[in-house]
């Protein structure tokens, strides 16, 4: 008697190969849920903290080691909520503001000059003078980017420091924490506002409405910067552009170190 023989179609396999794919991805997600619950606390303080930051970014304050973020609600949607808040928080702590402010101004190495137009600035903020701290602070920036830096050729456009905002960009990921603050925002604008020009009659309108001072604006009369806010971030956003300065210095006598390193590995000895 012949045996029946049944073609296979190869919908068998297939049937296999799809159990094999759902017991696949049964697995995964069970992992992922295992994954999940461990680090939940870890995932939730993360989620808290981008919450807080985007509270900050939104209100107009930079973020900063002096920056209350504890007090930050991260139900809170309302900007104005987390401008006040941070705003009464610097009023009633600047004492301890201030010593926190000198106390890291001290460690970054800045020159005495830097060190005493900071002095000046903080005791123009704690008195109110608020006008008077970015038209004290920015032209110390350009001063010291061209002590510092004018021997590597980044001399040119100095009132808007454009080759040094071009070498600082060139420090990468380094920029996002050089305060100490992991956060893109100073970098975002040190790049992009704060030495940006102002040819326009809508540029200084939309400027007016921004809380940290920018170079033309300031020194040239554009605009007013005569608040609490705008001071403060003109003293946080000094800070940064003066370790900005060191930080591209660093790296041009790291890179000039390694090229005498590597003339003196090429010259063979004389016999």
């Amino acid at each position: 008697m012949t045996a029946l023989i049944v073609p296979d179609t190869g919908e068998a396999k297939a049937s296999t190969d799809l159990d094999d794919l759902f017991r696949t991805l049964k697995v995964a997600a069970l992992r992922a849920r295992r994954w999940l619950r461990r680090h939940e606390p870890l995932l939730t303080a993360l989620l808290d903290t981008w919450v807080r930051f985007h509270a900050l970014d939104r209100s107009g304050w930079l973020p900063h080691y002096t920056t209350p973020f504890h007090l930050l609600d991260p139900a809170e949607q309302d900007p104005a909520v987390a401008r006040r808040i941070v705003g009464h928080y610097y009023e009633a702590e600047w004492p301890a503001v201030e010593a926190a402010f000198r106390r890291r101004l001290c460690d970054h190495g800045f020159d005495a000059e830097t060190l005493a137009t900071f002095d000046e600035a903080l005791v123009a903020h704690r008195h109110g003078l608020y006008r008077a701290t970015p038209r004290t602070l920015f032209p110390d920036i350009e001063r010291r980017a061209r002590e510092v830096l004018g021997n590597d050729g980044l001399t040119s456009s100095q009132a808007s420091l454009r080759d040094l905002r071009r070498a600082v960009d060139s420090l990468g990921v380094d920029n996002f924490s050089r305060t100490g603050v992991l956060s893109p925002k100073l970098y975002r604008m040190f790049a992009e506002h704060l030495y940006s020009n102002v040819k326009t009659l809508k540029r200084v309108a939309e400027l007016k409405g921004d809380p940290v001072p920018n170079r033309h604006a300031a020194l040239h009369g554009l605009v007013v910067y005569a608040n609490g806010q705008a001071s403060l971030n003109a003293l946080i956003m000094a800070e940064y552009a003066h370790l900005s300065i060191l930080a591209v210095a660093r790296r041009a006598a790291d890179t000039a170190a390694l090229a005498v390193d590597a003339t003196s590995f090429s010259v063979s000895p004389q016999p």
